[in-house]
This record gives structure tokens, sequence and C-alpha cells, in this order.
């Protein structure tokens, strides 16, 4: 029984090809020239151990004192001016001069009340995103002073009037936030940068973390970024800082509420340990953006994806089993998307938005013979068709083995106008749904399962959970078959399309199991 709402079945999968999943890549090794902190890895894949900061200009002033004016009373912890003073709730600002309880030198926060009215509050300076969160009145938990209205005791004597902000001073325009859990990698953190401004004032991200280049050197930057949900988009610039005088890259994308990979090359113009900035606008309402699996590397014709630099991957051109026993496939001829990652022309790991492309010309993932695969009983694909083939013909196939039509031979395929199932070969051959029914650019989930009854092959098929029908085989399954599994690859064609998921199962998946599968997975494809 399946308790605990829809999740993933593990029992009996033997083999797991999942294009979300960052530990499905088996690239080369790569280094990140994004430095370690404290031994760990929080400031490229990041965690609560980093060295990322958020920087903001208000009140910077040209690194000048102002006055805030004259200071018409002090009652009740709060300031009232005799004009209108220049702060801003969430200004984080220092005095110049000790008085009327304030030390000099020490950063306070600064809530308004009116344009003539303002408290001050403790300062937190948390830089470790753990505080970031949101809290159930609406603040960020590193507001929690302002967000109770905890003020300083202050009183008149001696108030002192002239103030400044320094420029990098966390939790003032941006608020950072790490969330466990919420990266573009299954498993992995994210760095959420919200930004606390509805007044028309910005800021940026990051201060502390310094990446070194030789002069002359290619470099190539990448991230996942997406903006929160409560937007259709939003503008993100990434700048770079190589010293006063020297020339810097700036480049400015926009982002959606979904992962998107972002990738920059350019040329350093001097020898230097370079700055990464991020910059977000203001807005007329609170957002974020989030970040995830920052790497810079150098000198290369082509981006890697994300390498833990504690976990380098072996030099091998594949998809690796997730399910722990080695079904790895290789990749033939692959030509990816904008986040593909090339090697001697080739796609190393042709991921985009959860998937891998296939051109519908010879592009396959081929997966070696092996037992387990040869006595499977269940076979779950979720893939999407840029292009239908002809309905008169047979030349589309989302997997199969080679020589199918022996005794062994599993194809799921898009063949004489509809969506097919056969196990056994030519035995077998359970159309699940009409192509008339389909559509282009929609993500599906089918699954297809086989029980040996004694007599024959008892199959049935299911398209996004749904029981489609059933067909008994007219001859017992013997398991003879020795050949490669392919994806994308066929009898008389190839696929033109993507593959997100590949699972194998030893068992026959019951309809609840199928359905909970489709249900746990759905979210990522949009279903």
């Amino acid at each position: 029984m399946i308790k605990g709402g829809p999740k993933i079945i593990n029992d009996g999968l033997v083999l797991c090809l999942d294009a979300h999943d960052a530990k499905s890549y088996a690239g080369e090794p790569t280094t990140n020239l994004i430095p370690v902190y404290n031994g760990g890895d929080g400031n490229s894949r990041f965690t609560t151990d980093n060295a990322w900061g958020t920087y903001n200009t208000n009140q910077y002033n040209s690194n000048q004192y102002f006055s805030i004016g004259t200071i018409s009373s002090v009652s009740n912890n709060i300031v009232t001016t005799s004009s209108n003073h220049p702060f801003r709730t969430f200004d984080a600002v220092k005095a110049q001069t000790s008085g009327g309880g304030i030390t000099a030198g020490t950063t306070y926060f600064i809530k308004k009340i009116s344009d003539t009215t303002f408290s001050i509050h403790t300062y937190n300076s948390s830089q470790d995103g753990s505080q970031g969160y949101i809290r159930s009145d609406g603040y960020h938990q590193v507001h929690e002073s302002i967000a109770t209205d905890t003020r300083v005791s202050i009183n008149s004597t001696n108030f002192p009037t002239m103030w400044w902000g320094p420029p990098h001073l966390p939790n003032t325009c941006h608020v950072k936030e790490i969330v466990e859990g919420g990266g573009y990698a299954k498993g992995t953190n994210c760095m959420r940068i919200h930004v606390t401004r509805t007044v028309g004032v910005d800021g940026g991200m990051s201060y502390g973390v310094y990446t070194p280049v030789t002069q002359g050197d290619t470099i190539m930057v990448s991230y996942w970024a997406r903006c929160s949900p409560n937007l259709s988009s939003r503008s993100f610039t990434y700048s770079t800082y190589f010293g006063s005088g020297n020339s810097a890259f700036s480049a400015t994308r926009t982002l959606t509420p979904e992962w998107q990979l972002i990738t920059y090359t350019w040329t350093a113009s001097v020898t230097y340990n370079f700055y990464q900035y991020f910059y977000l606008g203001a807005d007329s309402q609170p957002y974020y953006v989030d970040m995830a699996d920052l790497q810079v590397e150098v000198n290369k014709s082509y981006s890697t994806p994300y390498t833990p630099p504690s976990s380098p991957r072996s030099a091998t051109n594949g998809w690796v089993d997730r399910s722990g026993n080695s079904n790895n496939g290789t990749l033939t001829n692959m030509i990816g998307t904008e986040a593909s990652h090339y090697r001697d022309g080739q796609v190393i790991m042709p991921v985009a938005n959860s998937y891998l492309d296939f051109d519908g010309s010879d592009d396959k993932v081929q997966i070696s013979h092996s037992t387990q695969l040869n006595n499977a009983k269940s076979w779950e694909i979720w893939f999407k068709i840029d292009s239908f083939p002809d309905t008169s013909t047979y030349d589309s196939v989302f997997s199969k083995t080679a020589n199918w039509n022996q005794q062994g031979g599993i194809l799921l395929s898009l063949i004489y106008g509809n969506l097919r199932f056969s196990y056994g070969g030519y035995w077998a051959d359970l159309a699940i749904e009409s192509i008339s029914n389909m559509n282009t650019n929609t993500w599906y989930q089918v699954v297809g399962t086989g029980e040996d009854t004694g007599s024959g092959i008892l199959m049935k098929g299911y398209l996004n959970g749904v029981y489609k029908g059933s067909l008994t085989s007219t001859a017992a399954f013997v398991p003879t078959n020795t050949n490669a599994l392919y994806l994308g690859f066929g009898n008389g064609g190839t696929m033109n399309g993507q593959i997100g998921i590949f699972r194998v199962y030893e068992q026959t998946l019951t309809a609840s199991e199928v359905l909970s599968n489709y249900n746990a997975t759905k979210g990522r494809f949009s279903l």
C-alpha cells in the first residue's frame, strides 16, 4: 500500500536515468575557481557556511555623513524632526557622534514611521542566510527588532543629527536566505536574494568572494536562476570587478519562475582575484531571485555542469544509472540546446530544463545488455515530442532493444499512428493511445508492464497515470535477448523530442504504483 501521499516507487527498480538529478552526470572532472570556504563548498553550491554578502548603496552619500535635520523631540523612543528626514525602513546607519542613548560608530536599523518620525532598532548583521526566512508577520527574521517594534531606548540629550550608511551592510535593500533543498539539482540548496525595498532603492549581491584568473584567460561562468512566482519575469544583472580602471564584464538576463541555466564567456582584462556581483532592481512589490550551482572555469571551449570539488566525477561520456545497478547509458551524436555542455563536438550532458534533447536524426542513448534488464517487467518513460511521425509509417521510437522482434524484445514507440508498447517482440503489440489524441510540446508519462501468466504475457499500458488497456500475448515470454537497450533510436527512425526520465523495474507495477510515480513527478513537467 502506498502511504504518505504520492512517491517514487523504488522497490524492484533496476534502472533509473533522470536528467534532473545532478548525480546523473558522468562528465569529466572540472575545476571550479570559486574558492571554498572554511574547507566547505558554500561559495558555489550555497550553504550557510559561505562568504557571500549583500551589497547596497542606500544612505552611502559618497562616503560622507549627512544631516537628518533639526530634532523637534524624542518621546517614547520616537524621534520627531522639524522637517522631512531622509530615512527609510530597513536603513542600516551609524551616527557620527554619541548622545541621546546612541553610540557613535554603532550600526542601527531605522523604522520609518512618517516623513518626520522614525524609531531606532537593534541591527542584525547576519550574513549566513539562516535568518533570511519570512516570519508569519511578513517580516524577515533578520528584521525581528523592527517586526516586534522593539526600540532602542533613546532621549533628546545631544541626540546626533549626522548619520551615514556604509555600502556593504547586509539586510537593508536585500536579505539573503539559504533555502535547503531549494536548488535546481535534486537535494541541493539555493541562495535566495529577497528584494525588500518598494521605494525605488536597490542594491546587489556579493561581497567577499574573490575568484583568481590570469590576464588573457577565457572565463566561462554558469549558474541556474529563477525569479519568484509572483512575477512573470524579472531582469537580473551579472557584473564583475577587475580593479579600478580595468575592463569588467556585465550582462543582464530576463528571469522567469522556471529555472534556467545562464552562461557567459569573456576574456580577463588583468590578472586579478575578480569580484562577482548580482544586481536586482527595486520594485513596487517584494520579490526574490534564486541562484544555484555557480561555477567559474577558464580556457575551455565548452562549459561543464557544476561539479563539487570534493567529489569529481569520472571522465565518461554518459548518463548514470541512479538505481545503483550501473546500467549506465552512453550518449551518441547528441546535439543539445542552450543548456548543453560540449566536448569534442559531442554533448557530455545535454540537460535543458531536466531533459535530454534528441534531434530526430542520429541521436541515441545506448544501455548495455544486463540480466536485470532482460528480466524486467515494467518500463516507464517521460517524453515530449517536437514533431510526430507520419501516421502511416514505422519510424519513431522512445526505447527499444536491438532486434526487438526476438523473444525478449521491448519497444515503446510511436508507430502506425499510435503510441505503442510491444513486449516479447511481434507476439504482443499494445496500442496505448492514438497520436491524434496527443499534442506536440507536451510532456507525457507512458508505462508498459508485462506479467507472465504461464500461457502468455499479460501486457498493460498507462498514459499519465491512467490505465489505457491490456493485451495478452500468444506465446510465453522467454528472456533470450542479449542486445543493447536504446533510447531515442529504433527500427526505421529516431526520436525528435525530449526524454526526461527512464525507469525500468524487475516487478510489475500496479495501477496505484504507476499513478504514484506520475503524481510524484508531474510538477516538474508542469502537468
